[in-house]
């Protein structure tokens, strides 16, 4: 409500701008005049134009966070065919040709009551993959923070990496599952990012009692800003498998493993990588 007061106050303040500049031109040339209202024209309707399909993005991507309640309190099978439908009708329209192909062909079968466990099949058909994507991305943005949180030198940029690679990515996961980011639908996840990557700056005050214990060495030194990196990377596994979770049509079943068992990975890899550069 208050961003889009803020947009009809500024296009407001923009109108009254333009009538006051159009009222002097036209005085001295009434064609120059028309050619400036029309462009004035032009720009509004391409502001409503990109307001309204925002808007529309918004109330499906409320509508899908719906849909996730839905999935999880099925009570009979025509519920859990129409909610169905409505998940596969969403995928009909995927950036991926595969995934769309496989909506089509679900929701038909699906229609014609040929598929005993329509929750099951989509999740097996469909979902299962774009879990393995987005969990991929994760991993990525994860390591490209602890690099470079380990080697910048204060927190506030450490904040700022984590805030910047958390919008990112939840721009690239959102894609994946088949929804458009904007300002509206980023604001339904963005606070809870926020919250979370406020903990980035935290971090540095276990570095001062952590240098306290290892000593004041350059090699001290080193290892807690190694150690500092890999916890903001840990840091954006929690916030991108947060992210993942609002995502999926479904609830969280498992198979994108427990936060632990994602993070437990992720040090794995770490310690592989490091292994072979030292080799």
């Amino acid at each position: 409500v208050a961003l889009v007061s803020l947009i009809l106050l500024l296009i407001t303040n923009f109108t009254l701008d333009v009538y006051q500049s159009y009222i002097s031109i036209a005085s001295s040339s009434v064609l120059l005049a028309a050619a400036y209202i029309s462009i004035y024209f032009v720009a509004i309707f391409g502001i409503i134009f990109y307001i309204l399909n925002a808007i529309k993005s918004y109330v499906n991507l409320k509508d899908a966070f719906k849909i996730q309640n839905q999935t999880a309190n099925v009570e009979s099978y025509d519920q859990e065919k129409e909610i169905a439908l409505i998940i596969l009708n969403h995928y009909k329209s995927h950036q991926n040709d595969n995934i769309r192909d496989k909506a089509v062909v679900l929701a038909e079968k699906v229609q014609t009551n040929s598929i005993h466990s329509p929750f099951l099949t989509i999740k097996n058909e469909i979902i299962n993959d774009l879990d393995k994507e987005a969990a991929n991305t994760l991993y990525m943005s994860a390591k490209e923070v602890s690099l470079f949180t380990a080697f910048s030198p204060g927190s506030a940029l450490d904040s700022l990496a984590v805030i910047f690679s958390s919008v990112k990515l939840m721009k690239k996961v959102f894609h994946i599952y088949g929804y458009k980011t904007n300002i509206f639908t980023s604001l339904l996840i963005t606070r809870k990012i926020l919250e979370n990557a406020s903990l980035a700056a935290l971090m540095e005050y276990s570095d001062d009692t952590l240098s306290d214990m290892l000593g004041n060495t350059f090699f001290a030194k080193i290892s807690v800003k190694v150690g500092q990196g890999l916890g903001n990377g840990v840091l954006m596994l929690r916030i991108g498998n947060m992210i993942i979770q609002s995502a999926r049509p479904f609830a969280s079943d498992g198979s994108l493993g427990s936060y632990k068992h994602m993070v437990k990975l992720f040090m794995e890899y770490i310690k592989e990588k490091v292994g072979k550069k030292n080799e």
